[in-house]
């Protein structure tokens, strides 16, 4: 070996071992710290301000008569003077990795978590989950009764809309118009060859728009509901005052048959009421007015100066949106994100007016969510930021679900023992959210109230709708079943947290039924409602600037942490004859449970494309997380498909 080539290999050896010593030498003077990042990733919601609850803004009085009807280890529970602090900690990658995991359904997400060994605490969400399958069977059962006239609500909206066709002169440019409408409906009827063809026109401009034209919703269930979908939202055209002659026509048909025009209102009012009042004018209000159509909308306080024959509904975020976006584009806007504020600001009140229909009252039950002080329980339930966070995200999804139901009737916008318990902690059944569970009771009862005003009408003909088929019970027995587990799930929620229910003497709840019907429902999650995929999508809003139309969605189930724990202390007694005493702070507990949340998410499709619940549960079943399914419709939106 050559002298270069000796020098070359003691040089290698020395700088290995130079490295190794070194290596030891850092080792013993150095500790390598692994640091995962816990903080959530950025969300459009991180502008919002939001912060912990101060536990000296609450002192709720001692009610020696609150006792929780449960024992607790043979002892007696009085929470009358405590108050809970809810806590949803960060979740970290490296440990929580179920956590992140989207479930289609809730009992998959329940069952995956039950057999981790998690405690499940039934949501807002999931409680809300079960009522939207009955919502959305119930809506189903209402519309094809109305399309149908079935059960008495209002006569058949397929039969009115032919009998307005027989009765318009024969060279009438409105016999085209409603003649698309009924065919539509399975219901053609003869047209001269000019007549045709302007049907033919009008059809091929409704199926040119496929969101106006194409079913969403539980609307592809079957053929009848694809039929209904599309009848009444071809009727939902907006007519201008530029091409008002055709709503002018029927509306003087209207005006000489009176028979005809009570039908005609009785449609608009049953609209008005499952739904919203209407966001354009009827015909009705054409009849004698000769004033232009922007005159007419600010005289009858409607929302859009255009006329149509069944106009859709109109709804707080609509009104919001058409104000904010009427003149501009919402490119760079959040659309969920605005809406939120303008609640949380006072600027959108979501109390129902006095002409509401059952939307607005869906909604106001959602209320306390972004804004937890308007709930009764806020005075027991000390709220962290992060806890904030996930009711302002529950509201996310819950509005979403609910205008989803509503997806063709509202509007679209342009633009024993002796010794105590060691560990006190609070008992949850329910995530306390007793205002919207209240709230939500009382939807149920003006709904039943408005369909039992009706003296022909029949709930008993009639049952909700599952996408394979009729749900079992009628509606005369499922409506009111609806409505009282619902005031049980608040029932449950105000003795939780030791909260004082509040029920008016007009409503009439038995209480120990509306109990045992909510205890009886949470016995087993084993719920066919909640096997139900929950992943829905439902158009917000058209952008014509950018040719856009932005979507809400929700994109699968999820579990977050939710802790609890006593941060103002309950009252125990051993039994009625002992006094109450105040639980000390050393024996208080914090107990952890698991939520199953929905995943929202809001985006953009090209020009007025929609999403069937088919399609995008197919796309999502390939993507298991929130970004890759946001990526994977950026990509099928580039690629125009």
């Amino acid at each position: 070996m050559s002298k270069p080539s000796i020098s070359l290999v003691v040089l290698a050896l020395i700088t290995v071992g130079a490295v190794i010593a070194y290596g030891a030498w850092r080792n013993a003077f150095y500790v390598t710290i692994e640091h995962t990042d816990v903080h959530p990733s950025p969300d459009p919601l991180d502008d919002l301000t939001l912060v912990d609850d101060r536990l000296e803004d609450l002192r709720p009085d001692f009610d020696p008569q609150r006792v929780d009807r449960r024992d607790y280890e043979g002892w007696q529970i009085n929470h009358s003077a405590a108050v809970i602090q809810l806590d949803c900690p960060d979740i970290r990658p490296d440990r929580d990795t179920a956590m992140l995991r989207l479930y289609a359904t809730y009992a998959d997400a329940i069952r995956e978590s039950e057999s981790s060994g998690l405690m499940v605490l039934p949501s807002a969400n999931m409680l809300d989950g079960f009522a939207k399958q009955f919502d959305d069977g119930l809506y189903a059962a209402l519309d094809l009764a109305c399309f149908r006239g079935d059960a008495g609500f209002s006569p058949s909206a397929v039969d009115f809309v032919e009998a307005l066709f027989s009765a318009l002169p024969p060279d009438s440019q409105a016999r085209g118009f409603l003649a698309a409408a009924l065919q539509l409906a399975d219901r053609p009827v003869q047209l001269d060859a000019h007549q045709q063809a302007a049907t033919e026109n009008w059809l091929e401009e409704f199926q040119a728009d496929p969101s106006r034209s194409k079913p969403i919703s539980f609307y592809t269930w079957n053929d009848d509901l694809r039929r209904v979908w599309k009848f009444f939202r071809f009727l939902q055209h907006g007519f201008e005052h530029a091409n008002v002659a055709i709503p002018r026509e029927i509306a003087d048909v209207l005006a000489s048959d009176e028979t005809l025009r009570r039908d005609y209102l009785e449609l608009i009012d049953f609209y008005s009421k499952l739904t919203n009042p209407a966001d354009g004018l009827n015909l009705d209000q054409l009849i004698g007015a000769d004033a232009e159509l922007a005159d007419l909308a600010r005289q009858h306080n409607v929302l859009l100066p255009v006329v149509s024959v069944l106009p859709a509904s109109t709804s707080r975020e609509s009104e919001l949106f058409n104000r904010l976006f009427s003149t501009g584009t919402a490119a760079q806007t959040n659309l969920m994100v605005e809406l939120i504020r303008q609640i949380r600001s006072g600027d959108v009140d979501l109390t129902p007016r006095q002409d509401s229909g059952w939307y607005d009252h869906q909604i106001h039950a959602l209320e306390t969510m972004l804004l937890p002080t308007r709930g009764k329980e806020s005075q027991k339930l000390l709220l962290t930021a992060k806890y904030k966070r996930r009711l302002i995200q529950a509201f996310q999804a819950m509005i979403t679900k609910r205008r989803e139901t509503h997806a063709r009737q509202l509007g679209r916008i342009e633009a024993t023992a002796a010794v105590p318990p060691r560990k006190i902690r609070p008992r949850l059944r329910v995530e306390p959210c007793a205002t919207f569970y209240l709230r939500t009771a009382r939807s149920y009862a003006f709904l039943e109230s408005f369909l039992q005003v009706n003296g022909d009408a029949d709930l008993g003909q009639l049952h909700g709708w599952r996408e394979d088929g009729q749900r079992e019970s009628d509606l005369q027995t499922e409506l009111p079943s609806m409505k009282q587990v619902f005031y049980g799930f608040y029932l449950l929620a105000c003795e939780d947290i030791g909260l004082a229910p509040e029920l008016s003497d007009e409503e009439a709840v038995d209480v120990d039924a509306a109990y045992s019907a909510a205890e009886a429902w949470l016995a087993d999650l084993a719920h066919r409602d909640l096997a139900v995929d929950t992943r829905v999508s439902v158009p917000v809003l058209y952008d014509p600037v950018v040719n856009t139309t932005r979507l809400w969605a929700t994109l699968g189930v999820r579990m977050v942490k939710l802790d609890a724990k006593y941060v103002r202390p309950p009252q125990m007694r051993e039994n009625p004859q002992s006094p109450w005493q105040v639980v000390e702070a050393d024996r208080l507990g914090d107990v952890s449970y698991v939520i199953a949340v929905d995943e929202f998410a809001e985006f953009s499709l090209p020009g007025r494309q929609t999403l069937t619940r088919k399609q995008l549960r197919e796309l999502a079943d390939g993507h298991p997380s929130k970004q890759a399914i946001l990526d994977a419709l950026s990509t099928t939106a580039t690629n125009g498909k």
